[in-house]
């Protein structure tokens, strides 16, 4: 058989732009910049050097900063940084048009010095910087709150943390109150060692200063010890703090669980975040339709019905974790019409990833059988191999190995030497 290689530069203009399209601009702009006139103007564009996203190596960085960046200057008006390479990149050269930032990453402590410091970054954040987004993965616990830096510049900011913190007293709130021209908020917070935040604190102790604010998106969770708050407080109660809320509409849940933790829950509908944790059976009935990592949590029953609910609710749903030991009590079964099986309607089209450590056989069986629920997508399953071995008849029940044919890797708790049957069970591990 004949073989032809087609070089790149012997595709068209409009197929190289296709391809580039289909790339990160950091990564085109790595890999095309000055290498010939042709490849070099592509690269250069505008729709490559507007929008940095950056999360490379050092070996990367150091060209950027060095060699790239210095070209490209004056086209980047966003930047998405790690907070540990943020400074390299930001004094790499002037950015007269930066007006977007993105945090990943963030640690309080870092982001305190660049934003109160007399530096040339803390002035960029002061006095350029428009848009400003924080996320982060790591604990916020500290007791250091922030000077008196204004943030006067500041038009539109975005904090979310997908782990608890106890630093919204200390440090978040004084951070919020140097913006006092925001348009635009975002909070995404799990925040624990204090009072229930609620309408009136939101009121009386954020916005109040807010005078340009028009635009509040937000979900808040405070995670309470129940011994140490009142525990007949209702979700009820807490609508009540946004009887005179001028912002989007409020949604609210309070549960009290039998571990001695309860959760409330505060929202703008419709829910914009992507990550819920400990959603529970409170939430029936309404839509997540951005969600695409959830941790479900009761002491109650998850039923099937729940999981036909839920599957409407979240339909980007990615990353699932369910967290209840407790069996469930309606089973659904299966229809038989003339002789025929009529299967669930339930499908998560998008599950790539099931963590059921903590949860119930019964919801390794509801998952896991495709005549209760459909998986085409599912990848990575955590899980005991005890329940694994009961739910699918020692690996030779055929009604559970169609979710299970399509699974690349499984994470158990404990190192095994497994079976063939097992293999074989689920042929692309």
């Amino acid at each position: 058989m004949n073989c032809r290689t087609a070089h790149l530069l012997d595709l068209s203009d409009e197929i190289l732009l296709i391809i580039l399209k289909k790339l990160e601009s950091v990564d085109v702009l790595y890999s095309l910049l000055n290498v010939n006139n042709r490849l070099d103007q592509m690269a250069r564009s505008i729709n490559n050097t507007k929008f940095l996203n950056f999360s490379m190596n050092n070996v990367q960085l150091n060209r950027f900063c060095c060699e790239i960046l210095p070209q490209i200057h004056h086209n980047i008006v966003s930047l998405t940084l790690d907070i540990f390479s943020m400074e390299r990149i930001l004094l790499a050269c002037e950015y007269p048009n930066l007006t977007v930032i993105v945090l990943t990453n963030f640690l309080p402590d870092i982001l305190l010095q660049y934003l109160t410091d007399e530096s040339p970054i803390s002035r960029l954040f002061q006095q350029q910087i428009r848009h400003l987004t924080v996320k982060s993965e790591n604990e916020m616990f500290t007791s250091r709150s922030f000077t008196d830096k204004i943030l006067s510049n500041v038009k539109e900011f975005s904090l979310t943390s997908y782990v608890c913190t106890n630093a919204y007293d200390c440090r978040i709130l004084p951070l919020l109150r140097r913006m006092p021209n925001l348009e635009t908020l975002t909070l995404d917070l799990y925040i624990i060692g204090r009072p229930i935040i609620d309408g009136l604190h939101l009121n009386e102790k954020l916005l109040i200063d807010m005078k340009y604010l028009n635009k509040f998106i937000f979900h808040i969770c405070t995670i309470l010890i129940t011994s140490e708050t009142n525990y007949f407080l209702t979700t009820n109660d807490i609508k009540n703090t946004f009887l005179k809320w001028k912002y989007s509409p409020v949604n609210c849940c309070i549960d009290h669980f039998s571990d001695g933790f309860g959760y409330c829950h505060i929202y703008s509908t419709p829910f914009q975040m992507t990550h819920f944790t400990c959603l529970s059976n409170s939430f029936h009935g309404q839509d997540f339709l951005y969600v695409t990592n959830l941790w479900l949590f009761d002491g109650r029953p998850f039923e099937h019905d729940f999981f036909e609910w839920l599957s409407q609710a979240c339909p980007s749903l990615k990353d699932l974790i369910i967290d209840n030991l407790t069996p469930q009590a309606n089973k659904r079964q299966v229809t038989i019409i003339d002789d025929k099986q009529i299967f669930s309607k339930i499908s998560y089209l998008h599950l790539f990833k099931l963590k059921l450590v903590d949860a119930h056989i019964d919801y390794v069986n509801q998952f896991l059988c495709y005549t209760n629920t459909y998986l085409p997508t599912l990848h990575i399953l955590i899980i005991q191999y005890d329940k694994l071995v009961a739910v699918t008849d020692n690996f030779t029940n055929d009604a559970k190995q169609i979710n299970c044919s399509q699974i690349e890797r499984i994470v158990f708790d404990q190192s095994l030497v497994l079976t063939k049957d097992f293999y074989d069970y689920f042929p692309c591990l």
